[in-house]
């Protein structure tokens, strides 16, 4: 199975659009976390990867990436984005329940993403997984 992999530099210019569109400076304190969240999201290079189907890897890289603190702003936001653009690529899509307050579960997945002992990245990997809806 071929699976499209998103790049480093892609992640990168995903950020930039998310600095750009809340009025906030783009800033990268370090490429080499991004590479190094890639990298432990596609360990060992070939699919399925560590982590199994795509939804779980999609899963695993948000963790990986809100985790990284890669970025000056927008980490969480990047890395839900990035999540779902490789699920996309690779012929999924989340469809998750929203809250009566108006967030979803998907934005409170990744918020604790990125808060060390909220959810482990099993639970992440878990809730994309069950969220997976192929497209048509």
């Amino acid at each position: 199975m071929k699976v499209a992999i998103l790049t480093a530099a892609e992640i990168v210019e995903m950020n930039q659009m998310v600095c750009l569109e809340g009025g906030n400076q783009h800033l990268l304190y370090d490429v080499g976390k991004v590479e190094s969240a890639l990298h432990s999201t596609f360990y060992p290079g070939v699919y399925p990867f560590q982590h199994g189907g795509i939804a779980r890897v999609a899963g695993a890289m948000s963790y990986y990436l809100a985790n990284a603190h890669a970025f000056y702003d927008g980490n969480k936001r990047t890395a839900l984005i990035a999540s779902l653009v490789f699920m996309e690529a690779n012929g999924w899509e989340l469809l998750y329940p929203m809250n009566s307050d108006g967030t979803t579960s998907l934005s409170q997945t990744i918020n604790a993403a990125a808060n060390a002992g909220s959810l482990s990245k099993e639970q992440i990997m878990d809730f994309y997984d069950r969220h997976k809806v192929q497209m048509a």
